[in-house]
């Protein structure tokens, strides 16, 4: 919780893991094959780090379906029931696991999600997919609780919001280096106040009445 690694494979591709990550590797003479089996990743090809391509092709797998690199630089996410990917350069192919021809092209400044059966429609890459690779957490006009539910990612312990303050909204970017830290700024931009019974205990409540 809270670790993110960096990993240089054999073939000279660059992984960078997120908090909450775990991978397995599978390469054999004719394919290379990453299998996230929880967490975040992001992945740098050696043709994308201008370095010679390898002819195996480079396939990661969820639990949904798997991505083929194209050449490229992108991200994965895990979740419960369906995948992110994120493309920030070149392109890569997309393929559902039960979906019979459910595949699709994602270009360059694309995002998208996709199911077992299915492949949501592209949209741009925004910042906050891409924020944690440079040590940040941010929020666009983000519910108090879903932020929380982040920040929780990277910390020990039980983090939760009240539910009279759970659909407070923020923007900002924070530094993922002092969870603490970014708790304590909340009482500054939202009318709320942080309760830490320990390190492991935290509840966001709404600020008490002033005098």
């Amino acid at each position: 919780t809270g670790e993110q690694r960096r990993l240089a494979l054999d073939d000279g591709t660059q992984l960078l893991l997120n908090t909450g990550s775990a991978l397995n590797l599978r390469f054999g003479a004719a394919e290379r094959r990453l299998v996230l089996v929880a967490g975040e990743i992001m992945v740098t090809t050696a043709h994308a780090l201008g370095g010679a391509a390898d002819p195996r092709p480079l396939l990661v797998e969820t639990a949904q379906g798997s991505i083929r690199a194209l050449g490229t630089r992108f991200t994965v996410r895990q979740q419960a029931a369906h995948t992110e990917v994120a493309v920030l350069e070149s392109a890569v192919e997309i393929r559902c696991r039960d979906g019979a021809g459910s595949t699709r092209l994602l270009q360059a400044g694309a995002q998208t999600r996709f199911s077992h059966s299915a492949i949501d429609a592209p949209s741009a890459v925004d910042a906050q997919t891409q924020a944690w690779t440079r040590g940040q957490l941010m929020a666009d006009a983000q519910r108090l609780d879903d932020f929380l539910a982040e920040l929780g990612r990277y910390r020990p312990g039980v983090l939760r919001a009240d539910p009279q303050v759970a659909g407070l909204r923020l923007s900002g970017v924070f530094p993922l280096g002092d969870t603490d830290r970014i708790l304590s700024t909340l009482p500054s931009v939202l009318p709320v106040q942080v309760r830490t019974r320990s390190r492991y205990w935290v509840t966001v409540l709404p600020a008490e009445p002033g005098p």
